[in-house]
């Protein structure tokens, strides 16, 4: 798991981002790797597939 699933999943249960911060998240990640989260972190969050 990245480094940022973990408090990125947390926030996501709490309400305080949308599927659309998550999705900039992975757009980082594809950008700078290492950096956001993958695809399948953002599935495992919002129980929705990444397209």
């Amino acid at each position: 798991m990245s480094a940022k699933y973990e408090m990125l999943e947390t926030k996501w249960k709490l309400g305080y981002i949308t599927r659309e911060t998550l999705r900039g998240w992975v757009k980082l990640n594809e950008a700078k790797p290492g950096k956001g989260i993958t695809p399948e972190e953002y599935e495992r969050i919002t129980g929705e597939s990444y397209e």
